[in-house]
């Protein structure tokens, strides 16, 4: 089949049914749900399961505490609020992520700093954290992105030396494991997303994790409406719930997420044999003593090396059935957001008299990050994914490959959007 006709030049396609994305739901899920909305007792205020979700999260990760509430976004606002990042601070971030990451240091009312990442991992760059760092820094949040663990211990004793919190932003890090321990449980805090993309899911929701009493006791009021208890409230807080379906989908789905976790290294390792062998493509793999958990799948494609680019490449295995997708088609800073600083009315957090500083996020501010939004794809990892569903994957890249030069010269408008993430 390799050396068949490409399906975008009138070929048969290598697929004809979809390969499975999206979570894996089973019987015991669906139960655990419908348990719930059977007792009548639907919310977090009437129902202990958010809190036995909690307790299981926690001793899962390693931490003392844990903190459910209704999306990753919130978890990251919530947490920066719990750890005093106001107006006047600075929170450094890397540009290749989900928006989230840099929005809620906005919602904070403090501004967001961008530092580069490191070419191997995606993730962030130690010593460009390091020259980020100003006498406003707070907060430093390394992501672990796709499933991969940030490089931890020299970000950690830069800001131990800085005096500086750390957020881990662990949304599609579930399991992940840096030099023995579980990501979330490295920094002051950590926090993890459950978008039904995740690793583990319930629908929505998020979760904030640490050891650090002031930080879960800060972070348990700011999602009540600040509110330690009935009618009586000591600081702005938010309706930031997790409901007690969410909850239970979340117990059932936490007992499954390591083996969909080792579903997803074996898959990841069969892309990387195969894959490792075309010139042009870069695979992604863990550097010794971390646990790479492939949220998503994420090689760099070279153009210039395959003789196709990577959103030709992209259109011509869509016709046989495949997705190649777009993750991060920009740095977050050259999007309008940010070039334009659409934020709050006058300007805030930029105007803010406690800052007093101006900001500027110029092109090529993060090289590394320029050059993988061009680069790097997503191919399907779902735990759900067969041995054939990757035969046929790879089947598909090297058919479309060994076509290279008919396909080189095609033109066509890329508008897909990437990879969703809350």
């Amino acid at each position: 089949m390799v050396g068949d006709k490409p399906a975008i030049l009138g070929g048969r396609p290598v697929r004809q049914t979809p390969i499975p994305h999206g979570p894996v739901i089973g019987d015991d899920d669906v139960e655990a749900v419908v348990s719930v909305l059977r007792s009548g007792k639907l919310s977090s205020l009437s129902n202990p399961i958010v809190e036995e979700f909690e307790e299981a999260f926690a001793k899962y990760v390693g931490t003392k505490y844990a903190v459910a509430v209704n999306s990753g976004t919130a978890a990251l606002h919530t947490a920066l609020q719990a750890m005093g990042v106001g107006p006047g601070d600075e929170v450094v971030v890397p540009p290749y992520t989900f928006v989230a990451t840099a929005t809620s240091v906005l919602h904070a009312n403090a501004i967001p700093i961008f530092a580069d990442v490191q070419l191997s991992t995606y993730n962030l760059d130690p010593e460009s954290f390091k020259k980020r760092v100003t006498e406003r820094t707070k907060v430093v949040i390394p992501v672990h992105l796709f499933g991969q663990p940030a490089d931890m211990e020299p970000i950690m004793e830069i800001a131990r030396e800085r005096g500086l919190m750390v957020l881990e932003d662990a949304a599609q890090a579930h399991g992940a494991e840096y030099k023995g321990r579980k990501v979330g449980k490295i920094g002051d805090a950590g926090i993890f997303s459950f978008y039904e993309s995740k690793n583990m899911t319930t629908g929505e929701g998020g979760m904030i994790v640490t050891d650090d009493e002031r930080i879960a006791e800060r972070a348990k009021l700011i999602r009540q409406h600040g509110e330690p208890y009935w009618y009586y409230y000591v600081e702005l807080g938010y309706n930031y719930r997790m409901s007690a379906m969410e909850a239970a989908l979340g117990l059932s789905q936490l007992k499954k997420l390591d083996k969909f976790n080792e579903a997803r290294i074996t898959n990841a390792s069969r892309y990387n044999r195969e894959l490792s062998k075309i010139d042009g493509i870069i695979v992604p793999r863990a550097p010794n003593g971390v646990k790479h958990v492939y949220h998503v799948y994420a090689p760099r494609f070279l153009g210039d090396e395959l003789g196709l680019s990577p959103s030709l490449l992209s259109k011509a295995l869509a016709a046989e059935g495949i997705n190649l997708r777009p993750i991060y088609p920009r740095a977050l800073y050259l999007d309008p957001l940010f070039q334009e600083k659409r934020v709050r009315p006058r300007g805030c957090p930029y105007t803010c008299p406690y800052y007093g500083k101006e900001v500027s996020y110029n092109p090529g501010l993060c090289p590394n990050v320029e050059l993988l939004t061009q680069q790097v794809f997503s191919l399907p990892i779902s735990p759900a994914l067969t041995d054939q569903d990757i035969d046929d994957v790879i089947t598909a890249v090297n058919k479309i490959l060994s076509w290279r030069k008919e396909l080189s010269g095609m033109k066509f408008d890329q508008r897909s959007r990437g990879t969703q993430d809350l």
